[in-house]
């Protein structure tokens, strides 16, 4: 089992979408073996997603029920395989665990953050981590083609 790992800064927004989306799109392919999962930097732990977060991805057609911040704690970094953080200040936070990427390093751009947006803000990082998130995938097929 491989373990993907997302991180925002308070797990509230940008990684759990990126969580609920790519948990979806390896389903409605196929992919097996992987766990998604998210954390954040400044995370207690235990908040719901926010509600316009959880709306844009209602309007995408995902099923964001149940989610749970969670802290990006030494032991969470230290089992996840690889580690994407949203932007590069959050990867120059953890820099020195291993296969910590920025979002940029994969996508060509950083994932601002919408707190305290409107809807449309949400919306619009939704789809940015819709697009992030079908590279990711893309990628991740191509490896498992190789090892097969």
């Amino acid at each position: 089992m491989k373990r993907v790992l997302f991180v925002c800064t308070g797990n509230t927004c940008r990684s759990p979408m990126a969580e609920v989306i790519l948990k979806t799109k390896l389903k409605l392919s196929g992919v097996k073996g992987i766990s998604v999962k998210s954390a954040g930097l400044s995370s207690a732990g235990g908040e719901k997603m926010s509600a316009n977060a959880f709306r844009a991805l209602k309007l995408l057609g995902y099923k964001p029920y149940g989610f749970k911040s969670s802290a990006a704690t030494g032991a969470l970094l230290i089992k996840s395989d690889v580690i994407i953080c949203m932007t590069k200040e959050h990867k120059s936070y953890i820099r020195n665990f291993p296969n910590v990427y920025a979002m940029s390093e994969i996508t060509g751009y950083d994932i601002a953050d919408p707190y305290g947006g409107d809807i449309n803000v949400y919306v619009k990082t939704s789809h940015e981590i819709e697009d992030a998130c079908n590279i990711i995938l893309q990628k991740i097929i191509s490896e498992k083609g190789e090892k097969q």
